[in-house]
C-alpha cells in the first residue's frame, strides 16, 4: 500500500504543476481530433474503447484457468501476475481520480468540445488506458515474443487514442494512464520474479 500512496502523491504533484501551455495542448488536440471524425471511425473507436474492460480481465482469467486445468504452475503464476498488475493499476487510477478530481473535457469546455460518449467519473488519469497498458505490459514481460508484444501494444495504443477521439479524456490523462499501467505491471512482475524466479510461461499448451 505504501508504494501505491507514493505513486498517487507523485501523480498528484505532476498534475498540480500542469501549466497553461499544456492545457492549451490538451484542448487543441481534442479539437483537432473532433475534426477528423467519421461515422465509421466513431463506431470503431467506441468498440475499441469498450474492449479495454473486456479483454483485460479475460487475459488473466484465461491464463489462470488453463494453468489450473493443465496443472501448469508457471502459467497460473503468470496469470496471477497479470491480474495483480490490473488490480494495482485500477487501484492507483481510482485513488488518483479521487485526489485530483479533474473534470471531463466536455464539462470544462461545454461550448467548444462535443464528446461522442459521456462518463460520470473524473478524468485524470484514463482508466481504460491504464488497464489496456497494464495488460499489454504484463503480456510482453511474460511471453517476450514480438508476435505477442506488438499486437498487445498496438491494441493498447489504439485504446488510448480512442479515449481522446471520443472526447472523454485529455492527452495528459492518457499519458499518465499509460505510465500507471506500465508501472503497475512492471512492479507486480518484479514481485513475481522475487517470489517465483524460475517461472517460464509456455507458448504452447499441452492438454
Amino acid at each position: 500500500m505504501k508504494k501505491i500512496h507514493i505513486i498517487v502523491i507523485a501523480l498528484a504533484a505532476l498534475f498540480s504543476t500542469y501549466n497553461c501551455h499544456a492545457q492549451n495542448f490538451d484542448f487543441n488536440t481534442l479539437q483537432t481530433l473532433e475534426s477528423t471524425r467519421t461515422p465509421g471511425m466513431n463506431q470503431a473507436m467506441s468498440n475499441v474503447s469498450f474492449s479495454a474492460y473486456i479483454v483485460s480481465p479475460i487475459v488473466p482469467i484465461s491464463m489462470l484457468s488453463v494453468g489450473l486445468l493443465t496443472s501448469n504452475t508457471d502459467l497460473s503464476v503468470a496469470g496471477a501476475q497479470v491480474g495483480a498488475g490490473l488490480l494495482l493499476s485500477f487501484a492507483t487510477t481510482y485513488v488518483t481520480k479521487k485526489i485530483v478530481e479533474r473534470p471531463r473535457p466536455y464539462i470544462s469546455y461545454p461550448d467548444d468540445l462535443n464528446p461522442l460518449e459521456y462518463e460520470t467519473s473524473y478524468s485524470f488519469p484514463s482508466g481504460h488506458t491504464s488497464t489496456a497498458f497494464a495488460t499489454a505490459t504484463s503480456l510482453s514481460l511474460q511471453f517476450r515474443k514480438w508476435y505477442v508484444t506488438v499486437p498487445a501494444f498496438l491494441w493498447a495504443g489504439t485504446v488510448a487514442y480512442s479515449r481522446m477521439y471520443l472526447g472523454v479524456h485529455y492527452p495528459s490523462d492518457v499519458i499518465v494512464g499509460i505510465l500507471v499501467g506500465v508501472a503497475s505491471s512492471y512492479l507486480t512482475y518484479k514481485i513475481q520474479q522475487w517470489l517465483a524466479p524460475n517461472v517460464q510461461v509456455p507458448l504452447t499448451i499441452k492438454l
